[in-house]
């Protein structure tokens, strides 16, 4: 007769059964994780890092320097490489020495010739990660030879626009600025304007978008709407809508708790349908992915329509004060960079590349007055960067602290005309 305390055969079969499961179980995910270190781990925590770093020209100028040469068909001369980047900065010193004063600089005034060449070959160059004979006719550097010295004067202007008409404007402005560097990221052109992450999570669903008015009341009636939006669109063309025509139709005021109110409002007298909310959920994943951050890095979560009214009073660490309002405004600013992108001299695309061909994403690509054009959005400067106060600014913004007082020092830095006035 056996004993009431000791197992029976098939309790002792179950017993072992479930501890050499246990086992297995252990030691399977162990040697997941390992090959996974071995595999992608590792890769993925030094690009993480990498990532976090802040940007800088030296970053561009190795790009160049390492990068195989390229054969232009325009009638350029190459602008990757080793040699290409010598001979444009042979070519620019010897062009400094007999033309002290500058010719035909119609941006950086107030510089001679030495400045801007040193601004030109840091802070130019490496931000867009090409040697001189990308724009320049490298014989004579005062002719507008190609169009892209062209649409390079213009997009500092656009520099200067944006410093002064939204970046200087912001609450709690903390010193930063946009420069080249700040969207071009060490890359000339097609760059990427959506997260990878948030690119990969929208759906193939078609929706139907019903905007705000001036009122912040939906446009139901389809003959109302803009022509592109009248009938039910894929999501990624609604989003794209949102994102680049954003509107605010209630400016903030710290006296009105309903005020602040823009295109993605949800709340309003007769509520909003699930498209709406698909719609609105996607806009704001992709400004988190752009970012890095999550809702509450902007958002009250307990009343999302909340404002920070007394950010003294709302906000424990001083660095997030009145991001909601920043928010919006980087939306505004987004949208009216797209609604003015070819008066600053943007370069149309005979067709969207593909990744082959070092394309962006297709969210990455625009038709604007028939052609095609890689327009910039929040990721093309954000990038998911969040510096080391966990603040999520543009990992190549310009902050004041690297050329204040710092004389004509400060001049090749970042050019007073391009500062915005401040």
């Amino acid at each position: 007769m056996q004993s009431s305390t000791r197992p029976n055969d098939r309790q002792a079969a179950i017993f072992v059964s479930v501890a050499v499961g246990i086992i297995v179980a252990v030691v399977t995910t162990a040697t997941f994780y390992w090959v996974y270190d071995l595999a992608l781990g590792q890769e993925r925590a030094a690009a993480t890092v990498i990532a976090q770093a802040p940007w800088s020209s030296s970053d561009g100028i190795k790009i160049i320097t390492t990068s195989a040469p390229n054969v232009p068909t325009d009638g350029r001369q190459p602008w990757l490489g080793a040699n290409s980047w010598t001979t444009g900065v042979q070519a620019g010193q010897t062009w400094v020495q007999n033309n002290p004063n500058p010719v035909n600089v119609q941006v950086l005034v107030g510089m001679d010739s030495s400045q801007i060449w040193a601004y030109m070959q840091q802070y130019v160059a490496g931000a867009l990660g090409v040697s001189c004979e990308y724009c320049h006719d490298i014989n004579n550097f005062s002719l507008d030879t190609f169009p892209q010295k062209v649409t390079a004067r213009n997009m500092m202007y656009l520099v200067t626009d944006l410093n002064a008409n939204f970046i200087l404007q912001l609450p709690n402005w903390r010193g930063n600025y946009v420069q080249c560097a700040t969207c071009h990221n060490s890359q000339p052109n097609n760059l990427e304007g959506f997260a990878p992450q948030f690119i990969k999570s929208v759906p193939p669903i078609n929706v139907t978008v019903e905007p705000l008015d001036a009122n912040g009341e939906a446009i139901t009636d389809p003959a109302l709407k803009p022509a592109s939006i009248q009938n039910p669109v894929k999501l990624q063309d609604a989003i794209l809508y949102y994102i680049y025509n954003y509107q605010v139709w209630k400016p903030y005021d710290a006296n009105d708790p309903e005020s602040g109110r823009g295109s993605l409002a949800l709340t309003y007298t007769g509520g909003r349908t699930q498209d709406q909310v698909t719609i609105n959920q996607n806009v704001m994943n992709n400004n988190s992915w752009s970012l890095g951050v999550g809702c509450n890095y902007c958002h009250n979560s307990r009343n999302f329509t909340a404002y920070e009214a007394h950010p003294a009073n709302n906000v424990t660490n001083q660095l997030y004060a009145y991001n909601k309002r920043k928010a919006q405004q980087m939306l505004l600013m987004t949208s009216w960079i797209q609604a003015n992108w070819l008066s600053y001299g943007a370069i149309a695309k005979p067709s969207v590349p593909t990744a082959l061909e070092g394309g962006a994403s297709s969210f990455s690509y625009q038709m604007l007055n028939g052609q095609i054009y890689n327009v910039p959005g929040c990721y093309t400067c954000h990038m998911g960067y969040n510096n080391a106060d966990g603040i999520s600014v543009p990992k190549a913004a310009m902050n004041q602290t690297s050329f204040m007082n710092q004389a004509n020092a400060g001049q090749v830095i970042f050019p007073q005309a391009l500062r915005g006035g401040q």
